[in-house]
């Protein structure tokens, strides 16, 4: 009775299990790319697209295939979730490592696209965000000539697998998170924009813990990403006895002080080793001590200029605020008293060049 009674229970056990929730990869639309751009419309404020990635048999430059899903609504979480009425899979966010977010929404709030994507659990921290020029939808629907995978430009551009820009400067979601939230510290987007051909990033956004404050230009741009990111492969161009000369960085170093006075001074210590990269022959022979001292003065007066260009526009990327907490003991007095004098504070840039070659000439 028992032998007969064990086959019984087992089938009834298994008729009372739930189905599995997995979906085979061929039921699956993987989301390499997501857009989200304001509208301003009071009903549907917000435009979401999504760039879906379609297997092909063959991989090679201009074979990139995929599908353009976009859709307004209220909120960010409706209009993904409409989407899926107008696909025939399910939609995968696990391999989405790029946000775009559009001109017009950043300047308006970046609070509820941020909000959506610190609680999905399926969205990738080491996503990289952009902000898309003039939106992500336009810049989403751009199909680059090279493209061998789809969605696969964004990730050669800012995952340094591909290029190495100086021009690049790259956001990642967990970093972001972390800026929009730490005392002292303030976000950053590369902007990205479409020449008819390939992606372009050499400008950058600065935003304060809500919107954006102030854009970069390309060369200022470069001038952060080496002082804040210690980006070597880079270069300073300097007129010289009315050549124009170039030096190549290899290295680059930074030290930051910042005084205990009323009005504190934040002293900004570079140190850059390279080499000329270009000059006029007859420079190469001349004194090298002048072509460094040159290059000190250009890079303090611009690295100056730049600080108090981002001082007054209420941001700070660089973290001078976080800085200046863990170096005061970071009590509520001491944040009170940095809010309160930040925008008179001094900057003091102190660079050290050291040319290690002149280049090889032939």
């Amino acid at each position: 009775m028992r032998i007969l009674l064990l086959p019984v229970s087992l089938l009834f056990i298994c008729l009372s299990l739930g189905g599995c929730g997995f979906k085979d990869l061929d039921k699956r639309f993987f989301v390499v790319a997501m857009g989200m751009d304001w509208t301003g419309k009071k009903e549907n404020p917000y435009l979401v697209t999504l760039r879906l990635a379609i297997p092909a048999s063959k991989v090679g430059e201009g074979m990139a295939e995929s599908q353009i899903e976009h859709l307004e609504a209220k909120s960010i979480a409706e209009a993904v979730r409409n989407i899926k009425a107008h696909v025939d899979k399910e939609l995968d966010f696990g391999h989405c490592r790029v946000f775009l977010f559009g001109d017009s929404l950043v300047r308006e709030s970046m609070e509820e696209p941020l909000n959506w994507l610190a609680r999905r659990r399926d969205i990738q921290l080491i996503s990289y965000m952009a902000l898309a020029e003039p939106n992500a939808n336009k810049l989403l629907k751009a199909n680059p000539s090279t493209e061998r995978l789809a969605g696969n430009s964004f990730f050669l551009t800012f995952g340094k697998e591909g290029t190495v820009s100086p021009y690049t400067v790259t956001a990642h979601l967990f970093d972001n998170f972390r800026r929009f939230k730490e005392k002292g510290l303030d976000p950053y987007l590369p902007i990205v924009s479409f020449d008819g051909d390939s992606y372009v990033v050499e400008k950058l956004s600065l935003l304060n813990k809500t919107k954006e404050q102030l854009r970069l230009s390309p060369m200022e741009t470069i001038l952060y990403n080496m002082t804040a990111n210690e980006f070597s492969r880079s270069g300073i161009p300097i007129d010289y006895e009315g050549k124009r000369l170039a030096f190549y960085v290899s290295r680059i170093s930074k030290h930051v002080s910042i005084t205990n006075d009323e009005i504190p001074t934040v002293v900004y210590s570079l140190k850059m080793n390279g080499m000329i990269e270009q000059s006029p022959i007859k420079v190469l022979n001349s004194n090298l001590r002048e072509v460094q001292k040159r290059l000190e003065t250009t890079v303090n007066k611009t690295a100056e200029e730049l600080l108090y260009k981002i001082r007054d526009a209420n941001v700070d990327p660089y973290g001078f605020g976080l800085h200046y907490l863990s170096q005061y003991f970071g009590q509520e007095d001491d944040w009170e008293h940095w809010q309160s004098v930040y925008s008179s504070v001094k900057f003091q840039v102190k660079t050290q060049i050291v040319i290690e070659s002149t280049g090889l000439v032939r």
